[in-house]
Formats: structure tokens, sequence, C-alpha cells
């Protein structure tokens, strides 16, 4: 009998108490399943979630925290409609695009022109700037660049 006994235990400690079923069963084109199981804290959370639902009922609320129950939701669901209409507001009356930005644009587009007359003037080689902050761009190539001429040399020494 001790034998039974022993075996008895052995297959109440094998088989787990609680079956526990997957989250989700994810099905592979090759024909390979993965099983996802929920973890012990995604379980609190959800106990968590229940319990406060289920303590929330309203119409077992007295009259205080069921005003004050009330009045949160009011407030929270105006809030949120408040916010979604807000922005959709502002797409419409293009409130979202920068205020003064044809001002920098022309300012930029005066400033390029100014260097391109500048440029001309001078006769130098230079390429039209497309970057706004940068007036011309130097040809590696020429002769000038990073060279002194020999008559401003002359003209140095006497």
């Amino acid at each position: 009998m001790e034998i039974d006994g022993f075996q008895q235990l052995d297959l109440e400690k094998s088989v787990p108490s609680k079956k526990t079923t997957p989250k989700r069963i994810i099905h592979f084109v090759d024909g390979d399943i993965m099983e996802e199981y929920s973890t012990e804290e995604e379980e609190e959370e959800e106990k968590e979630e229940q319990s406060t639902n289920a303590t929330l009922d309203p119409s077992k609320l007295s009259w205080g925290p069921y005003l004050r129950f009330w009045a949160g939701r009011i407030a929270s669901t105006s809030f949120s409609t408040c916010e979604f209409l807000g922005g959709r507001f502002a797409v419409f009356f293009g409130l979202t695009q920068p205020k003064y930005q044809y001002v920098l644009n022309e300012y930029y587009r005066i400033q390029n022109k100014k260097s391109d007359n500048e440029s001309e003037r001078n006769g130098s080689k230079s390429q039209a700037a497309e970057v706004p902050n940068e007036k011309c761009h130097l040809e590696a190539g020429d002769r000038e660049y990073g060279t002194i001429q020999q008559d401003t040399a002359e003209a140095i020494s006497q």
C-alpha cells in the first residue's frame, strides 16, 4: 500500500494543478506552431483591471462617490473630445504650418540673388549656392584657389 500511496503522491505532483492555456498560437508557413503563454505580471494586471472595473459599478455607489465618478468620466471624455477636435481644426485652418515661412523663403531668395549679382560683377567662376548660408563655392581646380598671384606678391614686397 505504501507503494500505491507513493505512486499517487508522485502522480499528484506531476499533474499541474492549474492547466495553462496559451495566450495565442502562432502558425508559421513551414508548419511550425508556437504557443505564447501569458506571464504572471500580465495575469496580475488583468486581475487588477477586473477588480477596478468590478468596484466602480456606479449603480452600487452612494451619492457622493456616484457624482464624483460621473464628473470624472464627463471631464475625461470632454478633454479627449476637445483634444481630438482641436487637432482636426488646427489642420483644417492651417495652424500646423509655420506662420512666417513665406518671409524666410523670400529672404533666402533675395540673398541668393544678391550673391549671384556680386559674383557676376566680380567675374569669378562661382556656382549657385544651394545652402542659404553659403554665398558661393570656389572650384578646386582654379588657379587663384589657395595661391597668391605673382603680381600681388610683387606689390606686397615693394
